[in-house]
């Protein structure tokens, strides 16, 4: 049979290497958590560097629409059109 001196320098080495693993494994989600929240750091930061208000788009579409219209007015008067 195994005395309490034997068993108990291996329940403390079992208990060790446990707590290591859960050490490490807690690192590890730590260390995602902190990169995910410079990621979204970043993200938030381009975004607000990108955006481009309702306003302003409307001034950008404008010419577009505009030549889109002229090439439809133009399509309707063609004379081959039937």
């Amino acid at each position: 049979m195994i005395d309490m001196a034997t068993l108990m320098p291996i329940a403390i080495g079992l208990l060790s290497i446990t707590s290591m693993a859960l050490g490490w494994f807690a690192n590890q989600i730590w260390n995602g958590l902190k990169k995910n929240e410079a990621d979204l750091s970043a993200h938030r930061l381009a975004v607000a560097e990108n955006y481009v208000r309702h306003d302003r788009m409307q001034e950008i579409m404008r010419p577009i629409t505009s030549s889109l219209s002229d090439i439809q007015i133009m399509l309707a008067k063609k004379a081959d059109r039937p």
